[in-house]
């Protein structure tokens, strides 16, 4: 969770708007190749809930999208990264409760909010890969766009 944080920290805009969700949701379609297989990619303004971005690989479909929206779910019902619900479950003990609501909410990598200073502004989310795939090509374009490096965790988060 430390990693987490220290991610969501370092990775904020100075500011957001339609050209940096074409700017950043462009880097994760440029970088999803080096992955070896398709995802889906969507970048939601959070103060009225409207799409800035939108990108589906050809061997992807709404399943991925419903998945994305899942993920932007728990990260927005969590307050933070995607996989944070998990990693709380996981240390109460109880990863299972974790994914109750799927996929209403889904609790693991592939969403990520998008702060300007300290306002969550819209998150960016990603469907399509495993073992935490989905949070990595997140961070890349990110730094890409930002021109900054963070911190990785270890091990592989679903």
């Amino acid at each position: 969770m430390e990693v987490l944080l220290e991610q969501e920290q370092a990775l904020r805009f100075e500011r957001f708007g339609a050209r940096e969700a074409f700017e950043l949701g462009s880097a994760v379609v440029a970088l999803a190749p080096e992955f070896g297989e398709g995802l889906s990619v969507t970048i939601t303004r959070e103060s009225d809930g409207v799409r800035m971005f939108q990108w589906v690989a050809d061997d992807k479909g709404e399943k991925n999208l419903l998945f994305a929206e899942g993920k932007r779910a728990a990260a927005r019902k969590a307050g933070h990264a995607g996989p944070w619900l998990q990693l709380e479950a996981v240390i109460a003990g109880d990863a299972a409760s974790a994914w109750g609501n799927v996929p209403a909410e889904v609790p693991a990598c592939g969403a990520f909010p998008i702060r300007v200073g300290d306002d969550w502004v819209a998150t960016i989310a990603v469907s399509g890969y495993m073992e935490g795939l989905d949070h990595e090509v997140i961070l890349r374009a990110l730094e890409r766009v930002l021109g900054v490096e963070v911190p990785r965790w270890d091990a592989p988060v679903a």
